[in-house]
């Protein structure tokens, strides 16, 4: 008898990684999440992350007896719901184990190299093993595999347009063109790092006296409990990017205020989501890979979407779409290729 194959797609970022488990024909069984799955960050503690949600999932699959019961049920009258029945009413699913698993996972990280190799190096308990970007990954999630744009702003920020229909016998069919996702402090504008991260340097100007004091530095000040340049300084040494963006929602509080300071920022990362929309969403290079050679259609996806998302252009309002799926389902439309090819 052939073991029945399953699939989990994974959307992993900075802050924690979510998983959808489904049958191989596609029935979604469960959902679950954990923590962090950036490989760039740490490669072995994602792939933990990766398993300890898989096996939360597995766990969440609700046993087919108790659907079937519930469907059989709904017509019976309520005098014959639930009576003890002389056959014992064990679930029907077996129990379904890692090494039936295809993973799929769209991973913070993936798009270094370096990274995706470290990370593909480690040893793993599932079927197989396939991982694009978590930015490739919602950018199919979101257009159901069709051409389009997605602009990622939550703790950290990336962009890409896909213009490859992915239809076709290899991987060289997923055509994707990236802007950004490199990581603080180098880039990742407009993100939620990037906003705590400006916070901070607007904090210690105000402490040296160069600008006046703002709502928002008050806020960063409280958020940190500091009174001085020095406490500043020593408490975000080792922040990265996951404790910079939880500052940022002390920066969207001061600019919902009316802080000029906070106002500043979100323009700031509002004029850099802007430019990149624009350039994201120019004609497609040819009329095969979209209807009629349209413009493409943009989904702005992420924690900070719902803030940035009045301030982008008329142009860009105009493209604006709600994603069609999760990145998790992007993932596994990925690897059901992948594995087919294999």
């Amino acid at each position: 008898m052939v073991e029945q194959s399953y699939y989990i797609g994974v959307d992993g970022g900075g802050t924690h990684c979510r998983v959808q488990l489904e049958d191989e024909h596609g029935n979604v069984l469960s959902y679950a999440d954990a923590g962090s799955a950036n490989i760039m960050t740490n490669a072995a503690a994602a792939m933990q992350s990766i398993i300890d949600a898989s096996e939360k999932a597995i766990s969440a699959i609700k046993p087919i007896s108790a659907v079937d019961k519930s469907i059989s049920e709904v017509d019976k009258p309520i005098s014959a719901i639930d009576k003890p029945s002389s056959a014992t009413n064990k679930p029907t699913n077996p129990a379904v184990k890692l090494s039936q698993i295809h993973l799929a996972a769209g991973l913070a990280g993936a798009n270094i190299p370096s990274a995706l190799n470290q990370f593909l190096s480690l040893h793993h308990p599932f079927k197989s093993v396939t991982v694009i970007s978590d930015l490739h990954a919602a950018c199919l999630g979101a257009h159901n595999g069709y051409a389009g744009a997605l602009i990622i702003c939550g703790t950290g920020s990336a962009a890409t347009v896909f213009t490859g229909t992915g239809t076709g016998t290899s991987t060289n069919s997923y055509h994707f063109k990236d802007k950004g996702g490199y990581g603080l402090p180098i880039s990742d504008n407009a993100s939620g790092g990037w906003l705590g991260l400006e916070a901070v340097k607007h904090s210690l100007l105000v402490f040296d006296e160069l600008i006046p004091h703002s709502l928002l530095f008050a806020s960063i000040c409280d958020n940190l409990a500091v009174s001085n340049p020095q406490q500043l300084v020593t408490k975000v040494a080792g922040f990265k990017g996951r404790e910079f963006g939880a500052l940022a929602p002390s920066v969207v509080a001061a600019y919902k205020k009316g802080c000029a300071a906070a106002g500043a920022l979100i323009q700031q990362g509002a004029s850099y989501l802007n430019d990149v929309g624009q350039t994201l969403t120019c004609k497609a290079p040819n009329e095969k890979t979209f209807t009629n050679n349209q413009d493409l259609p943009l989904c702005l996806v992420g924690g900070l979407s719902h803030v940035y998302q009045p301030l982008l252009s008329a142009d860009l309002q105009t493209r604006l779409i709600e994603p069609k799926s999760s990145p998790q389902a992007g993932a596994i439309q990925y690897a059901k290729q992948q594995v087919a090819l294999a």
